[in-house]
């Protein structure tokens, strides 16, 4: 029975192959070239590998940091706008509904597209980015949050959904205030979906090369464009170090869900609550 059983699990899983193996096979291209090994195909010489350089290299410092700042703030405006979203959808009469409906339309539009409407807000010769001081940043963070804030609201409401607001209700007829109405009723409810769609924002702003290309100033830039710019516009002995910074921005992302599975898990044991 056991071993019918894995053999049923293994064919549904066959057609995943092909896409392990092309991850698989990236993955390993990359950490090969990072090591100074096969750096051309039009040349058998080998370089020294880039984690030294990365290591001592201020550019790379800069950039990463740089990058998780965004991230970051990306990640949290976009949570916050996102959820506070999908609780004005979730007290909306049903009617309205259908108007509401236009917070989907950033999830159906091209990140270029995006990143032109903000460039017309924020650039340096819009107004936006004369008062902010800082058009690059401003730029990019909002095109994140512009994405992003309707991908948190998307999951948020699927799970208000199924939420019965009289449970509020019967809570102030018991004298709970409005605060611990939310901590105990609504937090529980929404925390879950709002910290998945979290991670999935952050790891995206963190290693997105398009938006950054679109709107990212030259100096400090994302870890993703000085990648790009030192495997593409530098000579050979450059493509090492780049190789490098993108294995450890793949390691960080590894190590940043892990420790997120992780944390959910434990919750689901009961070791902690919400």
């Amino acid at each position: 029975m056991s071993r019918s059983w894995s053999i049923r699990r293994a064919c549904a899983l066959l057609p995943l192959l092909p896409f392990v193996l092309f991850i698989a096979a990236g993955v390993g291209y990359t950490v090969l070239q990072s090591l100074g090994l096969w750096i051309s195909a039009h040349s058998a010489e080998s370089y020294p590998a880039g984690y030294a350089v990365i290591l001592r290299s201020a550019w790379f410092y800069r950039s990463l940091l740089y990058s998780l700042w965004i991230a970051t703030v990306s990640t949290l405006l976009s949570v916050v706008l996102g959820t506070l979203l999908a609780l004005l959808l979730r007290g909306l009469p049903q009617r309205l509904y259908p108007f509401a409906l236009m917070y989907k339309i950033p999830l159906i539009l091209p990140h270029v597209v995006i990143g032109l409407i903000v460039l017309l807000g924020f650039g340096r010769g819009a107004a936006l980015g004369r008062l902010l001081a800082a058009p690059g940043s401003s730029a990019l963070v909002s095109a994140y949050v512009f994405k992003s804030a309707s991908f948190v609201t998307l999951l948020v409401y699927a799970v208000l959904r199924g939420f019965d607001l009289r449970q509020l209700e019967t809570a102030r007829m018991l004298g709970a205030g409005a605060l611990l109405s939310f901590r105990a009723l609504l937090l529980p409810v929404i925390l879950p979906p709002a910290a998945t769609a979290g991670v999935i924002v952050f790891l995206f702003s963190f290693g997105a090369f398009d938006l950054p290309f679109l709107l990212g100033a030259s100096r400090p830039a994302m870890l993703a464009i000085d990648v790009y710019n030192r495997y593409w516009y530098r000579d050979l002995s450059a493509r090492p170090a780049a190789m490098a910074s993108l294995v450890v921005m793949f390691l960080f992302s590894l190590l940043f869900v892990t420790v997120y599975f992780r944390l959910v898990r434990r919750q689901k044991h009961g070791i902690r609550h919400v």
